[in-house]
């Protein structure tokens, strides 16, 4: 995680009163983890650089998940007992859209050219298996 998404990680920590735990290694499976009322939750961060109402109306098919993402973190999540799959997207608004991945049913996946990171100093393109999340399947947070 960058040093900028931990600070996000931090404040919605502090304002919610629960401790996340960041994954160790630059290429986790999940970013970090939280218990609340007895389920241990595993989360995919993104820190979105334009806030809320400019994705709605700039990326109106919805966010964008990786399918090798979602499957790594539902597989955990399946076959443990008590867990659920978050997917956290950070806006510069300080709004924060959560998708509970073990709730969201997802059909429609496509094949894209997208950068093959969020690192956009280095743009090289790579197909990636995605879909497009709807914004009413999230909650949205206030940080």
């Amino acid at each position: 995680m960058t040093k900028n998404e931990l600070e996000l990680l931090n404040r919605f920590s502090l304002k919610y009163n629960i401790e996340c735990e960041p994954t160790n290694g630059k290429f986790g499976s999940w970013d970090f983890t939280y218990k609340w009322k007895g389920k241990k939750y595993y989360c995919e961060m993104k820190k979105r650089s334009f806030t809320l109402e400019l994705a709605k109306n700039k990326y109106s098919e919805g966010l964008i998940l990786e399918m090798h993402k979602y499957e790594r973190i539902l597989r955990k999540t399946k076959n443990e007992k008590s867990s659920q799959g978050l997917y956290f997207n950070f806006f510069d608004c300080d709004s924060v859209l959560i998708f509970n991945l073990n709730k969201i049913k997802i059909s429609n996946w496509v094949w894209r050219t997208l950068p093959e990171t969020s690192n956009f100093s280095r743009r090289k393109f790579v197909y990636k298996y995605i879909t497009f999340l709807d914004y009413d399947k999230a909650e949205i947070l206030y940080i």
